[in-house]
Parts: structure tokens; sequence; C-alpha cells
């Protein structure tokens, strides 16, 4: 890699992930264990959620005002506290409001984290850059629940909790040594009306997304009878493949450029995840895990590079926390209404009304798609590494 901010954060964030993805993946059925029930678990999620997107403008703010490092350092310093109260607390509300103040402290970082690869990455064009941290964060994803399959069924989730303590620590001290603030560059580009047609899509395609996603497990478990290792397994097969195909998304998207990307990544999502519900077996490894590549590698690359393409940097990170604050409002709403249409209209329901959503949120891109991004403004790569 020409950039070591694009490798270091690439690199710890795949072992933090590791450490998060091991239990995270059935982390509703966790919830249901401790007493809570399906709405309840919705509930739950949609609160993480929430924090999660209320973290993102003063991310952004934050990050433009005093730099991307020192909010990266920040947020990560947050885990360690955080994994020790998983192991102390037995309680699903308890549980449910500890990943929700995670969640927010670890939110802070997300628009310091796009702003830090994306100012990192030209000597690799900005779309490469988010596939190669695309493919170490989802193969994280992947390797994580393979790791919870081989030691939940035997030792519980509270090795996995002191695995992350000692991941935490170690992935602070590495991002403290090795990480360089980008330097600061002179440059204008658009910024405002240009920003509402993303920012209609993409939080219709979240809301979409936080109708089904708390449901994945539980809908894996009570209706297609997968045993708890056979899910863990399914997502392991799911985040392996979006791992590797996070790299071909990388030149796709160099090639089309990130609104057709998004427009093909809501597309596909609406049809793989309706699919998915009527499939069994292997039919189902294969199905989530092309929903999984729509959803996490050609989506993620997308909107990463769309932001780009539209911001300069010295206001990047703010945009980046403006968007997603409001698409994570919006996943925050699916998934209380996600939890609330299982346990009113029956478990397929909420699958039918989001991939209908999904099919339809491509639409005001293409108030977009045909626009020639704004002049950027170029920097010595040597600058940059």
């Amino acid at each position: 890699m020409s950039s070591r901010n694009v490798s270091v954060l690439s690199i710890t964030s795949f072992a933090i992930d590791v450490a998060f993805s091991s239990w995270w993946m059935i982390l509703p059925l966790y919830l249901e264990r401790l007493g809570a029930s399906v709405a309840e678990v919705g509930i739950s999620f949609s609160l993480v959620n929430v924090a999660w997107a209320l973290s993102q403008l003063p991310g952004g703010l934050l990050s433009d005002r005093f730099g991307r490092k020192v909010i990266i350092l920040l947020s990560t310093s947050t885990f360690v506290p955080f994994f020790i109260s998983m192991l102390l607390l037995k309680d699903w509300l308890a549980v449910a409001l500890a990943v929700a103040i995670s969640s927010f402290f670890a939110g802070l970082q997300n628009p310091s984290f796009s702003s830090m690869i994306a100012e990192s990455s030209e000597k690799l064009g900005v779309a490469r850059a988010f596939g190669f941290y695309n493919f170490l964060m989802n193969l994280g994803w992947a390797v994580g629940p393979l790791l919870g399959s081989l030691i939940i069924p035997s030792y519980g989730f509270d090795p996995l909790f002191i695995l992350g303590i000692v991941v935490s620590l170690s992935c602070l001290a590495a991002r403290a040594a090795l990480l360089k603030e980008p330097p600061k560059m002179e440059e204008s580009s658009s910024f405002g009306l240009t920003l509402i047609p993303l920012l209609i899509s993409l939080s219709v395609f979240q809301l979409a997304n936080g109708i089904i996603s708390p449901l994945i497990p539980i809908y894996a478990e009570k209706l297609m009878y997968f045993s708890l290792e056979e899910i863990e397994r399914m997502f392991f097969s799911a985040q392996l493949l979006t791992s590797i195909a996070s790299i071909a998304a990388g030149s796709l998207v160099m090639k089309i450029g990130g609104l057709r990307g998004l427009m093909l990544s809501f597309v596909s999502s609406g049809i793989f995840s309706l699919l998915w519900i009527f499939s069994r077996a292997y039919a189902a490894f294969i199905l989530i895990s092309l929903y999984y590549i729509a959803l996490f590698s050609l989506a993620e690359v997308s909107f990463g590079t769309a932001i780009s393409e539209l911001t300069a940097r010295d206001r990047r990170a703010t945009a980046f926390g403006t968007v997603t604050i409001l698409t994570g409002l919006s996943h925050s709403a699916g998934s209380y209404l996600g939890g609330i249409l299982w346990e009113v209209s029956g478990p397929e329901i909420p699958f039918f009304l989001a991939s209908s959503i999904m099919l339809l949120s491509s639409i005001p891109l293409r108030a977009l798609s045909n626009a020639t991004p704004p002049p950027r403004c170029t920097t010595s790569p040597s600058s940059l590494s």
C-alpha cells in the first residue's frame, strides 16, 4: 500500500472487527436468552443505531476542528471499558444500554476514518483505498463469526470479551504510534444542495436495512431451524465473500463512479434480501452472501467514494457526519419498525417491505448520477504517505 494511514487503519480495523463480530452477529439471540422479546430486541437495536447516528455530526465537526487522528484515538480508547462492562452485565437491558453507549463513542471516529482514507489515498485512487479498507474490515467480520462458532458453544461469550480487551489495547497503541494527520489542502467543492438527493436515497435505503438487520439471525433460527453454530458460519461465509468482493468493488467503482455504484448496490440488496427468506440450507448461505456483497462491499466503497467526489477536505468529515447521522436515524427507525412488524404481522412481512423500499431507494440518485464531479485539488503523493 502506498499510504501508511490506509494500511494502519485497515489492519487495526480488521483486528477490532474480529473481536466485535465474534459475538455481534448473534447479539439479537444473546439478548433473547437474557430475557428480551423480539420486539425488545428491535427496540434495543434501534437504541444502538440512534446512538451511532447521533455521534456522527459531532464526530465530523470535531474531526474538521481538531484533526482526524485525535478523534480516532479518543474513540478507540473507549473499547476497553466497554468490553469490561460486557463481562460484568447479564441483564438484557443493561447490555443493550452498554452497547448503545459504546456505539456512540465508536461512531465518533467514523467521519474521521472515511476522511483520513480519502485524504491518504492519492497514489491508490480513493475507490481502491476504500476497497482495500473494506476488504480487511469485512474479512474481520468473516473471521469473527467463525471464531465465535468455535468458542461460544463450549465456553460462552466471556472469552470473546476478554479477547476484545487485549485487541483494543493493542490497536490503540498501534494507531497512536503510526497514524499521521493528513496535510491540510486548499480546495473547493460543492456542498449543500448536491447532497440532498444522496441524503434522501441513503436514508430510505438504511430504513429498509434497519427493518431486517436484527431479524436475520432470528429468522434463521426460528424459521430455517439453523443452530447458533450454523448461523455464525452463515455470517462467516457471507463476510468472507464480501471481503474478497471489496477489492473488485474498488476497481468497479473507479470505472462507474460512486453514485452509480450506490444505485447498483441498492437494487441488488433488495433482490437478494427477499430471495433469502425463501431459501434453505446452502442456498441461504449463498443468497445472504450476495446480499452482504451488495450491502457491505459495493455500497460501502461507493458511499465513501461518492462523498469524496462531492466535498472538499475542510468540510469532508462534517459531510460524512451529516449524511451518516440522518441515515443512522433512518436505520434506527427501521429496526424499531421491523421488530413491531414481526410481532404484529408475521416474520415475512418485514422482509417484503424492506425489499420493496430498497428497490425504490435508488430513484433520487438519478438526479446526480449523470453529474460530473467538481474539480478536485491534487497534492504531491509524498505528502500523503
